[in-house]
Formats: C-alpha cells, structure tokens, sequence
C-alpha cells in the first residue's frame, strides 16, 4: 500500500472505504472492491502533500524480503497477480516439482492438495486476520489451513516442520490443528456454535442495504427490521434472532454504504415466505429507492 510518511494515512479509494492495494510489477495502486486503478501511482500524499512511501501487498513484500535475506534462493511466487494468463497456475507447480525453484511462496492457493516429497519446512504468515475474523467461521477456517499446510511438509522420508506467524502461539485451535487433533476440535467447535446458536443449530440469513448515504442505509436497515417484527410477531413457530442495524465490515463500495441485519432463524419455507412477505412491504413504502436489499442464506455475514 501507499503510506504517507508525515501524517501516516494510506491512500484510499475514492469509492471504497478501504485503501488501495500497489501492485509492484504493474506499478500501480489498485482498489480490490470495486477495480478503481491509479496509474501511475502518485507520489504525493493527497492528504497532507506528504512524501508517500510504497511497499508490496502480502506475497510481493514477502518476495522482496526473502531475495534480501536469502540471495542465492531461486523464487517462484504464485499469487493473483503471477497467475493471471491461462494454465500459469499449473505451469508454476510443474516447474517447482522439477525443482527449478527452491521455494514456493503464495497465497493459500499453495497449501492445499499439493505433494512434493523434499518439501521439508512450511510457513504461515498473517494468520492473525483469519484467527481473529469476525466470521464465526473463523476457527474452522484456520483448523483447515493449518492442517492442510502441516500435511504439505515430511511427506516422504524426510521429516518436516511447519512455521506459524502469530501473536497468539498458545491459541489452542492453533495447537489442536498443529496435533491434526480433529474430535477434540470438533467437541470445542460444535460446543461453542450450540451455546451461541450458529449453523448447524441454526440458519443464517443476512438482509444487506445498500444506499446512496449511510443514513439511507441505516434508516432502511431499522426499517426492515421493524417490518420483519411486526410480521413475525404473531408467528411462535418461527423464532428468530435478529442482530443490528450495523454498518459491513467494507461500510462503502462504489459510493454505496452498507449495512447489515443478521437473522438468526430456521432457514425451511416457512422463513422464506415470512421473509417474501417483508420484502413486499419494504416496496411497498418505496424504501427500496433509497436503498437497496438483498438477501444471503448460510453466510459468514459480509
């Protein structure tokens, strides 16, 4: 990303309240939510006029540090950006097999379903932004990762170890899926999802709104929600669990802000056509001009 070196911002989209991403080898920042590119990237802070300090997003910094301190090492870094042009991604695997690269670096595309019997060493890097996600997901998706990237080294002969980056080194999802312990996580998971009602005890569905503002779309947001009580209020058989308004995790894509209800509920036919019939009033009332609504079964939530 770009960083300005006097104020300390980092230059953002302008229609995405996230920042932009600089692509090293395109020489470029790029805007992964809505595609908005700046080219050449510029050199002054728009903030501030500050100096801006670029470094590489992710696989690319990591490249640039491993040439520094392993010169001699041949590199093949496998990530959006390498793998762009058809059949690359297996092209890269087989040149790595034939051992014309001594490291393999990428993003999680590289950690599953590979075999390579002189792999010996494993690392994981900023596992922390999945450990610590808001998804309730999230330590199922770190138990797969992990399990998945200790089975990538030793396959062979020779045994093999594996490296984890994190500030939580005694997190014990981090030591069950180091010890490939698969029951144990699983009690401890499916414990956790019953006791806080989260699939497979119950459905997600979340009711996105998108407008113009984000008072349209938190206006719209309570709304809905108002109308989903009033319709599911004389319904015992439907027990529902409603959370918000809030703003995505993302509040703005293309000049849209967001927010979010999450409805904790069944899921079966009856949810859906109670919420058809809040859909109909919500246009009814011409909301939907103000902000728009869609509806997402069984999701992480953004």
């Amino acid at each position: 990303m770009a960083l300005c070196t006097a104020c300390g911002k980092a230059v953002k989209c302008g229609s995405c309240s996230v920042p932009m991403v600089y692509h090293k080898a395109q020489h470029k920042l790029l805007c992964h939510y809505c595609g908005r590119t700046i080219a050449p990237p510029p050199e002054a802070c728009p903030e501030c006029g500050g100096a801006l300090r670029y470094s590489g997003f992710g696989t690319q910094r990591v490249e640039e540090e491993l040439a520094q301190l392993l010169p001699k090492a041949r590199i093949l870094r496998m990530d959006q950006d390498s793998t762009g042009q058809k059949n690359a991604h297996d092209a890269m695997l087989a040149a790595f097999a034939r051992q014309e690269y001594d490291i393999l670096l990428g993003t999680q595309m590289v950690a599953k379903g590979l075999d390579f019997e002189k792999v010996t060493l494993v690392g994981v890097l900023g596992l922390d932004s999945l450990l610590f996600s808001q998804s309730f997901r999230a330590y199922e998706n770190v138990f797969s990762l992990i399990t998945q990237v200790v089975g990538r080294s030793g396959r062979a002969e020779r045994p093999g170890r594996a490296l984890i980056q994190t500030v939580e080194p005694n997190h014990p999802v981090l030591a069950l899926a180091a010890s490939q312990n698969y029951e144990a996580f699983y009690q401890q998971e499916i414990a956790f999802r019953k006791l806080f009602l989260y699939p497979p005890f119950c459905a997600v569905c979340v009711a996105a709104f998108s407008g113009k503002t984000e008072a349209d779309a938190a206006a719209a947001a309570a709304r809905f929600g108002a109308l989903l009580a009033q319709a599911a209020g004389g319904r015992r058989e439907l027990p529902l669990r409603v959370l918000g308004p809030a703003p995505m995790n993302v509040l703005m894509v293309s000049d849209r802000y967001r927010y979010k209800l999450t409805i904790k509920c069944r899921g079966d036919g009856a949810f859906r056509a109670l919420m058809g019939e809040v859909l109909a009033r919500y246009s009814e009332e011409g909301l939907p001009a103000k902000a728009s609504v869609t509806l997402d079964m069984n999701t992480d939530g953004d």
